[in-house]
């Protein structure tokens, strides 16, 4: 039974347009530079922390509010 990385392979492999392919390395090589391994500090953490139980605890703005309020100021 194939799996997934054969079947993306063979699919790749039967593509005859070259902008398609462009487009799909691409995204390759963006998924392969968001892999780096990020350190935080322990402030960044605690901040990190604070903004998730805020968002649990509905203390947050909507997208909608947040503009509203930048543009009435």
């Amino acid at each position: 039974m194939p799996t997934v990385k054969d079947k993306i392979i063979k699919g790749i492999q039967n593509i005859d347009n070259e902008e398609l392919l462009q487009e799909v390395y691409t995204l390759l090589q963006d998924i392969q530079e968001t892999k780096q391994i990020i350190t935080l500090n322990s402030e960044q953490k605690l901040n990190i922390e604070e903004a998730r139980n805020d968002y649990r605890n509905n203390r947050f703005f909507t997208t909608e509010q947040a503009f509203k309020d930048l543009l009435t100021d």
